[in-house]
């Protein structure tokens, strides 16, 4: 191949540029991966899946290691594109056809086996960020992230800006970066990161530049601009070797400069563009994705496979293949609005993450106004999925308590969706499934997203897949506590926007490693071996631990014995390290301290313990307080003498565990007559000889009327025709004509709110209409549907109409739908937020709904 070579003004020089690119490598993902996964199969090879939702639909789940789960509906050949469910039926082109992405293969991961970890400026400096800032960071990173594998540190937009132009890639702003990009490369390697850019390479502002290039950009006849976007105010031509010269040598510069991490935004806007633009085209052709596909294949030649290419801006699918990962979250913002966005990422495009490309929801965001239990919220979304992680504080500031949460969720590690379908809801129960070393186990988050009320939670073992009538050790990672060992499930408490993760370990009846606190995956990351030896009553293994991080093994007993670690020794390069020990009742833990980050070697021994039990007596006063129409929360009397919790029976059948003197039941039918059963436990599992016991129906609770707004929507209102789901929904006083409304369900057009009245009512009595304040006057229809069946439409209604009422027959309706349609009004902001965001809208309300019963 000829060694061509372009002329292009970048950073105020005239440079030559070949248009090959040196021989590079880059550790932007590589450095972090454990023996484990080096173990692995080699990808791509086929993977146990989930096509739809199972019994629990608030059940999500991934899978680290070679996993087998009895929830699995078959099993997905990435090469094939191909679902074999288990009745052996197949579903051809998958990824293609049935989720909708034509350019699907499976992820390359040769260059990159593990998603990216690093940090991002955009989110603290946004457009002034400094060289001075980014060599501050990089440092703290270094001293802080890098043993726990954080690599890339990415410069976002801010670093090319000039008077008066915000995508000129030849001008940088020398108040900010006053020796150049080179230089700011060059510290960032040299403190052992990876250095990473931003740019929107499509766009262009400059016009001496693009005067002095003719043949790059799309023109029109008069010679002017025939693309003015966000992506700049001239677009490249993607059908001209001029154009290719020109990517190609901006990329060679921007390689020369010493970046391996390429964020290229705007992406959908370029493929739009292309699509109705190829009138301006030197060279034009039908198919306009391939056209844009050209144009990355021109950056990727220079860049070569080393070199990581993130594609962002919604989804910009036509780019499988050749970009190693996608932003699919829309820009965040601060606060807990901006963890929604990406709650509502991970919900919608999970399915692709290690599949088809690396998946990254845009940052995690840990500092204030969030607070402690919403940061470890997003710390926990980030490690328990493997996504991209990208931190975006300004790392220096942050508090002890935080940086503790970076620690243990960085690296992304090698995890996968066993989940290939979008999820209509925001899921509250995270499953994944590890399989290491011998260890199965299950690491699962459970999340309160609310922001106002608490939430009584109860994890069943069959909703994983895993047994009901033996008990099951839980543990609390981010709380290093033990939970003890119990069937049926467990019930645990949530604050308003807070999280739990338990990880969850079938009892052997022997000694078992529950945890160790490197990692959320626990295991995976730093334990590189593991023997158990001496009838049990011995472990060792090989760890990787961090200096100065006190390296915690947590063991358990199995129920109704105790035992306690007799010793320990832990050594590296034949050097032994200080351990301590903490004994406890029912399970115990080994801490290794090392003051260097390296492997260790261990060896730990147990003896039998003394075991303290306590005589339980039996509750008193067992009680129900519906909640909805299809569950009720059982009270008992809290009792004075001592015992660690209860057991609660529907109908004889146990539910599950619980430390307080409450329990929720929940999916229960109405109609039926149930009887509820309430003992008292200890640590062995002996419980009281007698029961607390009382019977209920729902129905016989539930009021003769009752506003419709007491219920929640089944599901999150939206997410029809394609509309995504989220917060389109809200309740709440409104005005209509002048008039204030105190009880009001509001939707936006295009929306849904779903009602499970489960055949309890008979009518429904309600007004609709347009809010004062909303931004669309006309054309907006009500509908009420019930199990699917029209029961009641409005017509196109304006806001002059007012409110107007709605009375509607319901008897025997299980599903009630609320449907607004008509325009949504404003500008929603192709799913950005931030910088890209939109606002106004249409406000319909369903106003004073009320459920009426003979």
């Amino acid at each position: 191949m000829s060694r061509m070579t372009y002329r292009v003004m970048i950073a105020g020089v005239l440079v030559a540029t070949s248009l090959l690119c040196p021989s590079c490598t880059s550790p932007v993902s590589s450095r972090a991966v454990p023996a484990s996964t080096l173990a692995q199969k080699t990808w791509p090879h086929p993977i146990p899946c989930r096509i739809e939702d199972g019994d629990n639909p608030d059940l999500f789940m991934m899978t680290l290691g070679d996993v087998d789960t009895s929830l699995a509906q078959g099993t997905y050949d990435p090469v094939k594109d191909q679902v074999t469910l288990k009745d052996g039926s197949t579903k051809e082109n998958y990824y293609k056809e049935v989720l909708g992405q034509p350019y699907y293969q499976p992820i390359d991961k040769t260059h990159f086996p593990l998603p990216p970890s690093g940090w991002c400026t955009w989110y603290f400096y946004y457009y002034h960020i400094t060289a001075a800032e980014v060599k501050a960071n990089a440092k703290w990173i270094a001293g802080n992230l890098k043993d726990y594998g954080a690599r890339v540190v990415q410069i976002d937009d801010g670093w090319q800006r000039g008077p008066g132009s915000t995508r000129d890639w030849t001008l940088l702003h020398k108040g900010y970066f006053p020796d150049g990009m080179a230089d700011v490369a060059a510290y960032i390697k040299s403190v052992g990161l990876v250095p990473g850019i931003w740019l929107a390479p499509h766009g262009q502002d400059n016009p001496e530049l693009v005067a002095q290039n003719p043949g790059v950009f799309l023109l029109n006849e008069e010679g002017a601009s025939a693309s003015s976007t966000w992506e700049g105010k001239w677009l490249v031509d993607p059908t001209t070797p001029e154009s290719e010269a020109y990517m190609k040598a901006l990329f060679q510069t921007l390689c020369d400069w010493g970046y391996d991490y390429f964020k290229i935004d705007g992406q959908p806007i370029v493929v739009r563009e292309y699509a109705s633009k190829k009138q301006y085209m030197k060279n034009p052709e039908d198919d306009t994705n391939g056209l844009y596909r050209r144009t990355l294949g021109w950056m990727r030649d220079v860049m070569g496979p080393d070199r990581y290419l993130l594609g962002c801006w919604g989804i910009p699918s036509e780019g499988v293949g050749i970009m190693d990962g996608s932003r699919t979250g829309g820009d965040i913002v601060l606060g807990w609005g901006g963890f929604q966005t990406a709650l509502r990422a991970v919900m919608a495009y999970y399915y692709q993450h290690n599949v088809m490309w690396y998946v990254d929801p845009d940052v995690m965001v840990l500092r204030s106004p969030l607070t402690v239990d919403q940061a470890r919220v997003w710390a926990t979304l980030q490690g328990l999925t493997g996504q991209a992680l990208m931190a975006t504080d300004r790392m220096m500031d942050l508090g002890a308590e935080r940086v503790e949460m970076l620690r243990r969720v960085y690296p992304a590690v090698d995890i996968r969706p066993l989940d290939l379908f979008p999820a209509g809801r925001n899921k509250r129960i995270w499953d994944l499934k590890v399989d290491h070393l011998g260890r199965q186990y299950d690491v699962v988050g459970l999340f309160n997203f609310d922001e106002s009320a608490a939430n009584q939670m109860v994890l069943k073992w069959a909703d994983l897949g895993l047994p009901s009538d033996r008990p099951l050790h839980v543990f609390d990672f981010w709380n290093h506590e033990y939970l003890g060992a119990w069937e049926a499930g467990i019930s645990v408490d949530l604050p308003p926007t807070s999280c739990r993760v338990l990880t969850v370990l079938p009892s052997t009846g022997e000694i078992q490693l529950i945890s160790t606190n490197r990692h959320i995956t626990q295991g995976w990351v730093d334990l590189v071996s593991l023997k158990r030896g001496d009838a049990g009553q011995t472990y060792s293994g090989t760890s990787r631990v961090i200096k100065n991080d006190p390296y915690e093994l947590s063991f358990v007993f199995p129920r109704g014995k105790n035992f306690q670690i007799k010793s320990v020794t832990a050594q590296s390069d034949g050097k032994s390290l200080p351990v301590t020990i903490a004994n406890h009742q029912g399970w115990a833990v080994a801490s290794i301290h090392s003051p260097e980050t390296t492997e260790v070697a261990w060896h730990v021994a147990f003896e039998p313990a003394d075991i303290y039990s306590y005589p339980t007596e039996a509750p008193a006063s067992a009680r129900v307080e519906r909640v909805g129409l299809d569950g009720v929360d059982v009270t008992w009397n809290e009792q004075y003498y001592l015992n660690v919790g209860y057991q609660v029976y529907l109908d004889g059948t146990l539910q599950g565990y619980t430390p307080k003197a409450t329990f929720p039941l929940r999916g229960l039918d109405p109609k039926a007559t149930y009887n509820v059963g309430v003992e008292t436990v200890w640590e062995d599992g002996t419980a009281s000889r007698r029961k607390a016991q009382t019977s209920f129906s729902i129905a016989s609770l539930a009021p003769r009327q009752m506003p419709l707004s007491q219920l929640r929507a089944a599901a999150p209102a939206g997410g029809r025709r394609g509309r995504g789901f989220g917060a389109m929904s809200t309740s709440g006083p409104i005005s209509i004509a002048q008039k204030l409304y105190a009880d009001a369900i509001v939707l936006r057009p295009g929306s849904d709110a779903t009602y499970e009245i489960k055949g309890v009512y008979d009518s429904l009595s309600a007004l609709v209409g347009i809010g004062d304040e909303s931004t669309v006057e006309s054309g907006i229809e009500f509908v009420l549907l019930g199990d699917g069946k029209e029961l009641w439409r409005s017509g196109s209604l304006t806001k002059a109409d007012g409110a107007k009422p709605v009375q509607a027959d319901i008897s025997g309706v299980t599903s009630l739908v609320l449907r607004v349609e008509g325009p949504a009004g404003g500008q929603r902001g192709r799913g950005m937020a931030g910088r890209r965001g939109g606002g106004g809208g249409a406000q319909a309300a369903w106003v004073e709904a009320t459920l009426s019963r003979s």
